[in-house]
């Protein structure tokens, strides 16, 4: 089974970019692999999956 995360990209007009991609790499080293990327309203979005861990 899978699980799924949105998340989009924060910070200054300046840093943001190299800030999205340190918290997609923070995030890839958790498991998480992005399956779509999209731009809306000026800001990247994201949306993240991996295998869901049995409880």
């Amino acid at each position: 089974m899978k699980e799924y995360k949105f998340i989009k990209q924060k910070g200054t007009a300046i840093k943001k970019d190299e800030d999205f991609e340190a918290l997609l790499n923070s995030y890839a080293k958790t498991g998480w692999r992005v399956v779509n990327a999209f731009v809306h309203r000026g800001s990247v979005k994201a949306i993240l999956e991996r295998d869901k861990k049995e409880e």
